[in-house]
């Protein structure tokens, strides 16, 4: 069985040059796939900072405050979940009495305070917009 070789590829096995051009075509397409992983990287970066932003408008800040970092973020805004879960599914017919003695308990470092309650959120309980959320301001 006898191999027939078009022009190109006889010049390619003659002068040595197919190893070279393969390599180079490995390395081009080693380039290609390495910008296409930063491309998506950078968008998936991009979604998940936009994520931020979009739940930093949600939690409770001080007007005065920079921009949260992102654990800050995460962190609050668990705590303000649990307080508005918390909120909603409890039986107290006064919201505001039941927070008023959640915030004494916290203060007072009461092992039954709500697990909401941490430091951070209730520094900013008083810049909550209670009477959007139907309860009489704290």
């Amino acid at each position: 069985m006898k191999l027939e070789l078009n022009a190109q590829q006889q010049i390619e096995v003659q002068f040595g040059l197919q190893g070279e051009e393969s390599e180079e075509n490995e390395h081009m397409e080693s380039f290609v796939d390495r910008r296409a992983a930063n491309f998506r990287e950078r968008r998936r970066m991009c979604s998940i900072n936009v994520a931020f932003m979009k739940l930093r408008r949600y939690i409770p800040t001080f007007p005065y405050e920079k921009r949260l970092s992102k654990i800050d973020t995460l962190n609050l805004a668990i705590a303000y979940i649990s307080l508005l879960e918390n909120l909603l599914n409890s039986d107290h017919q006064n919201m505001h009495a039941y927070l008023k003695e959640a915030l004494v308990m916290a203060r007072s470092g009461n092992p039954q305070a709500p697990p909401w309650s941490t430091s951070d959120l209730i520094a900013r309980l008083s810049w909550i917009n209670w009477k959007k959320l139907g309860i009489k301001p704290m």
